[in-house]
């Protein structure tokens, strides 16, 4: 009776942690884009410590049916195949979910590489944008607004600022004349 409920809680944790990871890393594009603070350095932590302690997991799973494989049944094997599972689909599969799929699609996108930062703006179908800046000692910064076209000029206007920001654009030679954005 005891055994049972023993394998009944580790069933549980080890749901638990698994879809605690899955949900984390298919919406890290949001948690990245959205959170700031103490609570982007919770949850973007806690996605190497639930995969490490899935790994653990496994590990502990496939000693003790290597040690119990006379006595084994499925429900006994249940944790293990839940870790193995979760980090075969993190690993392999080609079905990858992202909440990122979940916008528009990007019509248009540029990118800057320099020495210590990079940056790269989305310019999506339902006219809104996002930048990302990243750069050296963990700066990591987003804006994001509405863009619109007139003939080779790109008008941003932020969601945080009052100001519209043209960049001009030729959309022959694929580069934006700012701070020499590659257009792809």
């Amino acid at each position: 009776m005891e055994e049972t409920k023993k394998i009944k809680n580790t069933i549980i944790l080890t749901t638990i942690i698994c879809c605690v990871y899955l949900l984390l890393i298919i919406f890290y594009h949001h948690i990245d884009k959205n959170l700031s603070g103490v609570l982007y350095i919770f949850f973007t932590s806690l996605i190497p410590i639930t995969f490490l302690t899935i790994i653990v997991f496994g590990i502990k799973g496939i000693i003790k049916v290597i040690k119990n494989r006379h006595n084994l049944n499925l429900k006994k094997c249940f944790p293990t195949i839940i870790c193995s599972l979760t980090i075969l689909y993190t690993f392999f599969s080609p079905y990858r979910l992202d909440s990122e799929n979940l916008e528009s699609k990007v019509e248009l996108r540029a990118c800057y590489e320099g020495t210590q930062n990079q940056a790269y703006i989305l310019f999506r179908e339902d006219k809104t944008f996002e930048l990302n800046w990243t750069g050296v000692f963990g700066y990591n910064e987003w804006w994001t607004g509405k863009w619109q076209k007139k003939g080779n000029l790109l008008l941003l206007k932020y969601d945080d600022k009052n100001v519209e920001q043209p960049w001009r654009y030729n959309f022959n030679s694929k580069w934006l004349f700012k701070s020499h954005w590659k257009i792809s």
